[in-house]
């Protein structure tokens, strides 16, 4: 029986003007169509012109993550990546507020990912500090001690965040040697061996225009916007595309995990593989995890509107590009997480076993396009999923390409998809909350 209040929204959300969509007659949809170039040293520059706000948002992506540490050095691309966001004098500090221009950093399994944001009219002096911290960065003793006490630190949040713990606990159990999340900030054994040659030759390998994307979005016209990264971005070392490590996924040596922490509230989650990422995997995912676990309506969503069983759930993927994750979670009182597990798992079992019908895949559809949509309409995120899709060799053109593409997925092929998917030979479930009993 389709779920009425899930189709409703649905049907809402996807009614509403999507201020992301292009023109009729073209296949992209979120914005104005970018154009694509490569600098002369190699690097591969998307261009969407965004007339909205005299803002410029530069994503630039080098393809390298947690995924590409090599053997017993788990953290180094992180370090790594943490170095060349260092910047040396307090006066470009200084500079760099004066303008507003603001950097930030991003460390996945397959990327890592600098985000620059400034008014474009201190665009290019933005850029210019940006290009110098990537060209030569500085790789001393004491900043490498530095970081990794804040990697340490962060270990510790890690740990301490149920969410992320739940993250890294299931790319623990599906990925070894670690990778996607396992160990993005190292353990006590890998930040003791991992020394300034270590970095330096991760560094020199990865840090190459060749192994870079660059998304810019900017009010900015072509014209003016090309010489300008030629001239900053254009400074980068030239160099080829890197190879990635291989991590290919397993099966858990334990398909249940139960850890004891004394809390008010207890998390429980099913982690189970979907298959290696590609541009028809990922619009299915996103589809499954639409339908699963977003929103009123969702198949999770009973358990939080009858009986107060849950006050958080919720369904999300992690597109690794060997394996995706599915993580199905749910947040409850301590004692009730032995109630909550139980009825997860047959929810979860029932939804693989039942499927879906032809309204219901409708209202999901609708749903996941609307969230994308929205997901995407501000620039910063916008240029983040272009640099990732093409980082992960899915093509920048799946981002404006995505709303078409869900259309297209078929009542069967769905069917299929998420029956293999939940099969619960496949779960990993962990538990992580106060001892039985108290």
């Amino acid at each position: 029986m389709i779920r009425r209040g899930f189709l409703l929204l649905a049907l809402l959300l996807a009614s509403l003007p999507a201020a992301a969509a292009a023109g009729p007659g073209t296949g992209w949809a979120l914005g104005a169509e970018p154009v694509a170039f490569t600098l002369d040293n190699g690097l591969s520059v998307v261009l969407q012109r965004d007339e909205a706000a005299p803002i410029t948002v530069v994503q630039l992506l080098v393809r390298c993550g947690d995924r590409d540490d090599p053997p017993g050095m788990p953290g180094l691309a992180f370090l790594t990546a943490r170095l060349c966001l260092e910047i040396t004098e307090s006066s470009t500090l200084q500079r760099l507020m004066d303008m507003g221009s603001a950097f930030a950093l991003d460390v996945g399994g397959g990327h890592s990912l600098f985000t620059v944001r400034s008014l474009s009219r201190h665009l290019e002096p933005t850029l210019a500090v940006l290009a110098a911290m990537l060209g030569e960065p500085l790789i001393s003793d004491l900043r490498v001690d530095g970081i990794k006490e804040l990697m340490r630190f962060m270990q510790d949040m890690e740990s301490d965040d149920p969410m992320q713990f739940m993250r890294k606990t299931a790319a623990a159990a599906f990925f070894s040697p670690p990778a996607y999340g396992a160990a993005r900030y190292g353990d006590a054994g890998s930040l003791e061996r991992i020394g300034r040659k270590d970095i330096q030759s991760f560094f020199r390998l990865r840090y190459v225009a060749g192994n870079m994307i660059a998304v810019v979005i900017s009010d900015l016209p072509e014209e003016k916007v090309r010489p300008l990264l030629a001239r900053q971005l254009g400074r980068l070392a030239a160099g080829p595309l890197a190879e990635s490590r291989p991590a290919m996924p397993r099966r858990p040596e334990q398909p249940e995990r139960t850890v004891e922490r004394r809390t008010s509230q207890a998390l429980v989650s099913f982690t189970m593989p979907l298959p290696e990422l590609t541009r028809s995997s990922y619009v299915r995912a996103s589809l499954l995890e639409s339908w699963l676990g977003n929103g009123i309506g969702s198949r999770l969503w009973p358990l939080r509107s009858r009986g107060g069983l849950a006050y958080g759930l919720g369904a999300e993927v992690q597109p690794n590009r060997e394996a995706m994750l599915l993580n199905v979670y749910m947040k409850t009182g301590a004692g009730r997480a032995g109630e909550a597990r139980t009825k997860l798992a047959l929810l979860l079992k029932t939804a693989g076993a039942e499927g879906i019908g032809s309204s219901e895949l409708a209202a999901a559809k609708a749903y996941a396009k609307s969230v994308f949509l929205r997901q995407n309409e501000a620039r910063e995120p916008r240029a983040a999923t272009m640099a990732f899709m093409e980082g992960s060799g899915l093509s920048w053109r799946l981002a404006g390409e995505f709303a078409g593409l869900l259309e297209g997925v078929g009542l069967e092929e769905f069917n299929a998809f998420l029956k293999a998917a939940l099969a619960p030979e496949r779960w990993f479930s962990l538990q992580v909350g106060p001892p039985a009993g108290e």
